[in-house]
């Protein structure tokens, strides 16, 4: 049994992993850690300079850097913040994941005062389109484990197990859960299912065709395409801005709308607000059209059951599911089992944050690689009290 387990889920809005300490205890204890997506290679000087000046003790994912080989990495907030570093969704993940995943390793280790050499099992899950890099990954962060540095801690790390899955398995693998009284879920095996991942940066679909998957497609068509069109009818608007009003109801209040007002002209406030409250509904109509007539070309005929997830899937959630049932397919899973395990295990954080979607395919995949099933809800509710002690220092 390695030392540490980490399901790691490389989101373009923000890098979630579940980990836990492996111990001959029969008990199983997830956490969380999250960082922000932001990696920048910086010149040494420059984190000599931050080292030197910075004030404070933070905790080691605010102020995460890597040292790998003779490269430095700014990660997380300390990329974001310090550096200003802006997170590029054109590049593919793989190009970030690995100094985001020593971040994560790092933190975990020093957060948890462990030693300087350990064994670790990984999962981490890619986009479909991506999926095809796995062994490439497996081979540069093996190499990238044995010896880095974080935060100017030298570590070597023994890879002991690695799964890669495409982004939806997790789902796949634990979510299907029957509701509190409802019927047995028929056998995966007899049916045809397809996942749907809808994020920040791409929507992805996986078609399991009577147990094995089938075929997959992954496109640009993530929630950034709405506010990328938001930008281009509004001036001077900032991404991570618009996503918290857009995402603050169906139709942002128009307090929350004005919060986004740039100008000082009080005679010209009221007409900026209408602007940007106009396009904001005419983005989201432009948004669900191009979404759903992708999932139009690309879903199969009548599956069986379609299960989705994902932060702009739930977002969209009202708009979906009546298109799903336009399409005759069978049954919605939205995976709310799932999601109020993954609510009760990570406590009040989860939920004031609105996080439970975004954790649910890197909480499935954690049991997966445990090789366990889900817990029952009762079992859940003594870890949520421990994770509610722990929430300072989830970033």
């Amino acid at each position: 049994m390695s030392d540490v387990t980490v399901a790691a889920d490389f989101g373009a809005s923000l890098v979630r992993a579940i980990f836990s300490l492996n111990s001959q205890s029969q008990a199983l204890k997830p956490e969380l850690m999250l960082i922000a997506p932001q990696v920048l290679r910086v010149p040494s000087k420059s984190i000599e300079n931050y080292e030197k000046y910075k004030l404070g003790n933070s905790m080691p994912e605010n102020s995460a850097w890597v040292k790998l080989g003779n490269d430095y990495y700014a990660v997380g907030h300390l990329a974001k913040t310090h550096f200003n570093a802006v997170h590029c969704l054109e590049s593919l993940k793989i190009d970030s994941a690995i100094p985001q995943l020593l971040a994560i390793v790092g933190s975990i280790v020093q957060s948890k005062q462990m030693g300087n050499s350990f064994s670790l099992s990984l999962g981490i899950l890619l986009p479909w389109g991506e999926y095809t890099d796995r062994d490439r990954f497996e081979s540069y962060i093996k190499q990238a484990l044995s010896g880095f540095c974080f935060r100017g801690k030298e570590y070597f790390v023994t890879l002991e197990s690695f799964t890669c899955l495409p982004e939806g398995a997790g789902l796949f693998a634990r979510g299907r859960v029957p509701h509190k009284g409802g019927d047995r879920l028929r056998n995966a095996r007899e049916l045809n299912i397809a996942v749907l991942m809808i994020g920040y940066r791409n929507a992805s679909i996986l078609f399991i065709e009577k147990g094995a998957l089938s075929w997959g497609c992954t496109e640009n068509y993530g929630f950034s395409r709405m506010v990328e069109k938001v930008q281009q009818f509004t001036s001077g608007q900032k991404a991570e801005r618009l996503v918290e009003v857009i995402c603050s109801g169906s139709k942002p209040s128009k307090k929350a709308v004005a919060g986004l007002v740039r100008t000082n002209m009080v005679e010209l406030r009221e007409q900026e607000m209408q602007e940007i409250a106009a396009a904001i509904a005419d983005a989201k109509q432009e948004y669900i059209a191009i979404l759903t007539n992708w999932l139009k070309q690309r879903l199969p005929d009548r599956p069986d059951e379609i299960i989705v997830n994902g932060g702009t899937a739930r977002y969209l959630q009202p708009e979906l599911t009546q298109f799903f049932k336009s399409l005759g397919a069978g049954a919605t899973n939205w995976c709310s089992s799932l999601d109020e395990r993954v609510v009760k295990t990570f406590g009040d954080l989860v939920r004031a944050q609105h996080l439970q979607s975004r954790l649910l395919d890197a909480y499935g995949l954690f049991f997966q690689l445990h090789n366990r099933p889900l817990p029952r809800l009762r079992d859940t509710v003594e870890t949520a009290e421990e994770a509610h002690h722990d929430e300072a220092r989830v970033s």
